[in-house]
């Protein structure tokens, strides 16, 4: 007897085998009960195409403007490949995608257009704005009552929802003519040179932000939780008195704490 595990091992791999496989098909069939309609191969070609078309779908929700530059059929057969070799393992579809982008940067047909990956992983930190937990005022209004002894152990944090990205090309100007209310030039020149962007929410509205480089590289120490005195030690350079004030003005700064020493 088959064990369960077994069991969804061969169906899994039914599900997401190549067209041509036939072997796995044949192996996961024989647990399914055909009859006078409808065969065992059909049924298991119906939840194939069922898991695989909801797969695509929520690629498609969270990449639409992927999905525009490059066309609807196009974007279907990448889809279809990536979804092949990469199972959902989480049973929330918005789960399902983080690696997206890194297929497309491998896949061939799309070399074409090598800002493509970059357009994507701007699309997926949207979505994950978008989702991300809420958070209710400012975490800093205590940031007064630190003491100076204390001031070189503050470790700020961003804002939950937040995304660093870089890219050669202009991602963001790429992601804003391609949505439905731009009214202008629909045109980018790739030649813009590289942009620095960090995607949040403020409240319900969902923020794209060009950095400096200087806004980067301090908002980079903070997501991995360096100290103000660990920031000064390893960045050397980075005005500090100028870059600190203008993160917590653009509330790219969420909350702090202080390091237990």
């Amino acid at each position: 007897m088959t064990s369960l595990k077994d069991l969804q091992k061969e169906i899994r791999d039914a599900v997401f085998a190549k067209p041509s496989d036939n072997d796995a098909l044949e192996t996961a069939s024989q647990h399914i009960h055909g009859d006078d309609r409808i065969t065992a191969d059909e049924h298991l070609l119906i939840y194939r195409q069922a898991i695989l078309s909801t797969l695509i779908s929520a690629l498609e929700s969270i990449h639409p403007v992927c999905r525009q530059l490059i066309g609807e059929q196009f974007f279907d057969a990448m889809a279809r490949r990536y979804v092949r070799q990469s199972p959902s393992k989480s049973p929330d579809l918005g789960d399902y995608g983080a690696d997206f982008s890194d297929f497309i940067a491998g896949f061939e047909p799309a070399q074409t257009l090598p800002y493509l990956a970059d357009v994507a992983r701007l699309e997926w930190a949207w979505h994950q704005a978008f989702h991300a937990p809420d958070e209710t005022g400012s975490g800093l209004a205590e940031l007064a009552n630190v003491s100076g002894q204390d001031t070189p152990l503050i470790l700020f944090k961003l804002p939950l929802s937040a995304s660093l990205l870089e890219s050669a090309y202009p991602i963001h100007k790429i992601w804003q003519v391609n949505q439905d209310d731009w009214q202008e030039e629909p045109s980018v020149n790739l030649d813009d040179g590289q942009v620095r962007l960090i995607v949040w929410r403020q409240h319900y509205d969902i923020r794209i932000d060009p950095l400096t480089d200087q806004q980067l590289r301090l908002l980079k120490a903070v997501k991995s939780r360096r100290s103000l005195e660990e920031i000064s030690a390893s960045e050397p350079g980075l005005p500090l008195d100028q870059t600190l004030p203008q993160c917590v003005k653009n509330g790219w700064l969420a909350s702090f704490s202080l390091k237990q020493i």
